[in-house]
């Protein structure tokens, strides 16, 4: 996951950065997810539509489509559960005569709505959504960057920052959403990058308009790790900042820990640091594959907290501490690597079949 190369553009319903990047035929994942929250009871929720087609080399050259849906509670995480059902590609349907669409099976994503339902066993989810878009769409990179980097895997944020209405459904309770911040993105590619580590908020206590995203990613280019690419952004007090550097390998790992990322970075108006962490019981794993075969393994928060200090710049090159903002159990955070780690066991319920 790292960046997305076409233009934003200012529409009335921004539907570009959703369009369908498969060509029906090549080696590719593609994903559009939706991440949100129910402050009042201090739940989470993850909802993913994707679509998947394998080389031929891995011996699963047929194209798939799955309905993924997760569910976290601060309060008892021990309910905390995820739950994954695949279709053939048939289930698969996108439509962009009238700006954008898709369906897979019971699910369906449109610029202002997200709906369907998984069910695994015992286990079901279910959601109606609805939301006003985004007018642009948020990139991580430049242009300029991607061309130096060369990724396999795009990434991008149609919906940034939004608000949630409607209602939730896990195993027959009811969570009605009235306004709940949120956020909807799209990645795809032939190939994930071999690691990443990825923060959002847009539901800080104290401060209601302010947005944080964060994605830190170590691509591989002709076979070998380069170092990391951190690229982060923050909307606050009316002001947009944003910070893209490539970064030492060693710095991000001494940063980096299951269930934690710290952060830090300067223009030449702010300096801010930050901290996203939770609590291992407060994460899920779900297994990745590439279209290559190569496994991923991605654990995931909707329910983590995080702080951010920020600076102001005074003169020369002081910057002097001004305000700190908390979002307490609302922001969502992942890490996905090639290797799994035991002290988070894979929470995902699948089902595959057509039935």
């Amino acid at each position: 996951m790292l960046v997305g190369l076409k233009p934003s553009s200012k529409v009335a319903v921004n539907s570009g950065g959703n369009l369908c990047q498969w060509d029906g035929r090549s080696p590719h994942y593609e994903v559009w997810f939706l991440t949100l929250n129910h402050r009042a009871s201090k739940t989470g929720f993850w909802f993913r539509y994707t679509i998947e087609s394998p080389s031929q080399s891995t011996g699963e050259s047929a194209p798939r489509a799955a309905l993924w849906a997760a569910f976290f509670d601060r309060t008892r995480p021990d309910q905390d559960f995820g739950l994954v059902r695949e279709w053939p590609i048939d289930q698969f349907v996108s439509d962009c005569s009238e700006g954008f669409s898709l369906r897979i099976a019971d699910g369906f994503l449109s610029p202002t709505r997200a709906a369907g339902r998984v069910a695994v066993g015992d286990h079901s989810i279910s959601w109606d959504l609805s939301y006003v878009p985004n007018e642009t769409t948020y990139h991580h990179a430049s242009r300029a960057l991607a061309r130096l980097t060369r990724p396999s895997s795009f990434a991008c944020s149609p919906n940034l920052d939004i608000c949630f209405t409607g209602v939730v459904v896990v195993d027959g309770r009811e969570f009605i959403l009235e306004e709940e911040r949120g956020c909807q993105s799209h990645t795809w590619g032939r190939k994930h990058v071999d690691e990443w580590v990825w923060v959002h908020s847009n539901a800080f206590e104290k401060n209601p308009g302010t947005v944080f995203e964060g994605l830190a990613a170590r691509p591989r280019r002709a076979g070998r790790k380069i170092p990391p690419i951190q690229s982060l952004f923050l909307r606050h007090d009316g002001e947009e900042h944003r910070f893209t550097r490539l970064r030492m390998a060693e710095q991000w790992q001494r940063k980096l820990g299951m269930g934690y990322w710290s952060f830090e970075a300067t223009n030449t108006r702010v300096h801010i640091e930050g901290v996203a962490q939770c609590r291992l019981r407060d994460m899920l794993r779900a297994d990745y594959r590439d279209p290559d075969g190569e496994p991923l393994y991605c654990i995931n928060s909707e329910v983590a907290n995080l702080r951010i200090r920020l600076f102001r710049r005074t003169h020369g090159v002081r910057y002097r501490h001004v305000e700190t903002i908390d979002s307490r159990g609302a922001a969502h955070l992942e890490h996905a690597c090639r290797t799994s780690d035991p002290s988070v066991g894979t929470a995902f319920h699948k089902h595959s079949g057509c039935d």
